[in-house]
């Protein structure tokens, strides 16, 4: 008998024929769950996409849930019996380079150059920094930050990290501490790049205090979630003069309403949380890559790759 899958979103022709390839299995695609026959939630096993409680409810025997993002902290109400796996690592690469693209914008002043240039004005603007030689501390240090890490310092910047936890440090990073032991970095780095899951222990982690200890001309960048720094505190130390630029592609709130005062708060620019996600094609397909293996490996009786830890949300 084949296993029932249910998986949601939009998908290429090419991608929805690989789904349907898995062996002894029938899929069925929707866009919303509840949308489904209750006969399929009732027969479902597997499920890959993005599952709400209300859907899960009627899913007796579901006990797979592959998600197509890496974050993963939404899922603890999800029954412990329930395996929950994220597509880590997929979007490292193409985040990573956004994460460059906005730390060399920021160190060369290009959105003020494009002021410039619309204004019909010559002016030379002066702090313009180098890469090569500037420190970096790269706060979270799973496949995202440890990819930017990676590519900054072959740019030669030098690299340090953060983690939860001490271990496994890369030969690219020339000291790692854990979170508790961030302080002591903060003051003599040039970019300060955050890449945190939305758990309730990174909450806040970058409020006004932390937040000054960074030097005055130094960059903050955050592509993890926007709940790790506090949007009020920001507001206030970039009034006072302090930072370079903070270049936020997550923030909070989310979508960030249009009265805001971060929209226009003074050196800070905003993306509307585009670094990963489908808009590069070669992400989709990565992240295809990992569902369909992990939906494979389930099939095979065997463990997915990149079980979420639900305590840890990641």
């Amino acid at each position: 008998m084949s296993v029932k899958i249910i998986v949601t979103g939009k998908h290429s022709e090419k991608n929805m024929e690989r789904f349907r390839s898995l062996p002894d299995a029938e899929v069925i695609f929707t866009q919303n769950p509840e949308d489904l026959d209750e006969k399929d939630l009732r027969e479902a096993e597997l499920f890959a996409g993005s599952l709400k409680p209300s859907a899960a409810a009627k899913m007796p025997k579901l006990r797979f849930v592959q998600l197509f993002s890496a974050g993963a902290g939404n899922y603890a109400w999800l029954p412990e019996h329930v395996v929950l796996a994220n597509a880590y690592g997929a979007y490292g690469g193409s985040i990573a380079e956004h994460m460059l693209t906005v730390t060399l914008m920021a160190m060369k002043r290009m959105p003020e150059y494009l002021t410039l240039q619309q204004e019909k004005e010559w002016k030379l603007l002066k702090d313009i920094d180098r890469f090569e030689g500037s420190r970096i501390l790269s706060v979270g240090m799973g496949a995202i930050g440890t990819a930017y890490a990676q590519k900054a310092s072959a740019l030669g910047a030098e690299c340090y990290g953060v983690r939860r936890t001490v271990h496994d440090q890369p030969p690219f990073i020339r000291k790692l501490v854990a979170t508790a032991d961030m302080d002591e970095l903060l003051p003599d780095m040039d970019v300060v790049a955050l890449s945190l899951p939305g758990t309730d222990d990174v909450a806040n982690l970058f409020d006004y205090r932390r937040l000054s200890l960074m030097k005055k001309s130094a960059i903050l960048i955050n592509v993890g979630r926007g709940n790790s720094v506090v949007t009020d505190d920001l507001i206030r130390i970039l009034n006072e003069g302090h930072l370079k630029a903070a270049c936020l592609d997550v923030m909070d709130p989310e979508p960030l309403p249009p009265d805001h005062p971060l929209w226009t708060a003074p050196r800070v620019y905003l993306t509307p949380h585009i670094s990963g996600g489908y808009r590069a094609g070669i992400n989709y397909d990565r992240v295809t890559d990992v569902v369909i293996q992990n939906l494979t490996l389930v099939l095979q009786g065997k463990d997915p790759v990149h079980i979420v830890d639900r305590r840890l949300g990641y």
